[in-house]
């Protein structure tokens, strides 16, 4: 009769740990995307989402009830790169240019999950701070018609470089008397000669 008891005591904690390993209680499933609101602010230029064009990025942090929000593309993948930037993330959404005619007119409700979408780089499109950023896609085929159409090739999440995301030319900005400024450190503005 013990015996009976133990061995159904011991199967019990079994299958509770088997239940706490599992992943059908929820912890695997990547969460919606949030809307743009008046609230959503830049990350790293603490402006209004609302006051840019081009495609924006959202990266959603385990346990934070808000995502943190980018202008642009470029920021938002710099920032899955940053070393101070969380490793665990729930989801990292960018627009969907898929559905849309006009890259600078994104429809707000489209996202596409960053690691799974195509990116269109090196094109005639700008971003919504005025320098090249990567044009992201849902569907390949419309990535490649887009890179026909403004130039450029097309790339997968995996293959965006971080001397194309962090260290491209394109982030300097020429100012009279031949220093630019770049973007470094937590979005801090850096002198370059």
């Amino acid at each position: 009769m013990i015996c009976d008891v133990s061995r159904w005591l011991l199967a019990g904690l079994a299958l509770a740990w088997l239940a706490a390993c599992s992943d059908d209680t929820g912890a695997g499933e990547q969460p919606p995307p949030h809307a743009i609101t008046e609230e959503a602010v830049g990350y790293f230029c603490s402006m209004n989402l609302l006051e840019h064009s081009g495609p924006k990025g959202q990266v959603l942090v385990p346990g934070e009830d808000r995502p943190v929000w980018f202008s642009t593309v470029r920021q938002t993948v710099a920032y899955t790169m940053l070393p101070e930037s969380p490793r665990v993330l729930s989801a990292v959404y960018v627009s969907d240019l898929s559905a849309v005619e006009d890259w600078r007119r994104v429809n707000p409700d489209a996202w596409v999950e960053a690691r799974s979408a195509w990116f269109v780089v090196e094109s005639e499109a700008t971003g919504g701070m005025g320098g090249e950023d990567p044009m992201p896609f849902s569907d390949r085929s419309k990535a490649e018609q887009f890179a026909q159409r403004h130039g450029g090739r097309v790339l997968a999440f995996d293959a965006l470089t971080e001397d194309y995301i962090l260290y491209a030319d394109s982030l300097f900005e020429t100012r009279p008397g031949g220093t630019s400024q770049a973007v470094g450190e937590a979005g801090t503005m850096t002198e370059h000669m």
